[in-house]
């Protein structure tokens, strides 16, 4: 248990790490801005973790499951509009968005897979848990990497996710 727990937050670190380079290739503002949030997600689930850590640790109780860490805004990010830029440009932010939706759904499955094997029942509600604040991660890209395609006639009869 505690080892999934150390993986995870190891996940996270690399997933706020991600966010906050890959931000400075990113050419739409809007991406731009979805990748700020996204680090700071990432940054909340490693404290978050590390918090569960220490409980276990402790010999504590596990504290009180929040329902729901996303920010407010989160709803914003995904209706937002891209901003215009141009098709070599959204190709680009297209590429850094597909490597995202692929980091997400590997967390998504990660936690999933843990949360079945786990014994302890707190901690597989907290790997579920995890697993749903990834999933709306995946889904905030998804809907973005479906704009950008939409935008430039990518209709290549597949999407690359």
């Amino acid at each position: 248990m505690y080892d999934v727990l150390k993986l995870a937050e190891k996940f996270e670190i690399d997933g706020y790490k991600f966010y906050t380079e890959r931000k400075k290739e990113i050419k739409n503002k809007a991406v731009a801005e979805i990748f700020d949030h996204l680090a700071i997600m990432e940054k909340e689930h490693t404290a978050f973790i590390r918090r569960l850590m220490e409980d276990l640790e402790m010999g504590r109780e596990i504290s009180t499951l929040p329902g729901e860490m996303e920010n407010p805004f989160a709803q914003r990010y995904e209706d937002q509009k891209l901003d215009a830029t141009t098709p070599e440009d959204d190709l680009m932010d297209l590429s850094v968005l597909r490597m995202a939706y692929l980091i997400e759904k590997d967390f998504v499955e990660f936690y999933a897979r843990a949360a079945k094997h786990e014994e302890n029942p707190e901690v597989r509600k907290v790997l579920n848990l995890l697993s749903t604040w990834e999933e709306g991660h995946r889904k905030l890209i998804e809907k973005q990497m479906e704009a950008i395609m939409e935008r430039n006639n990518l209709d290549l009869g597949f999407y690359p996710f």
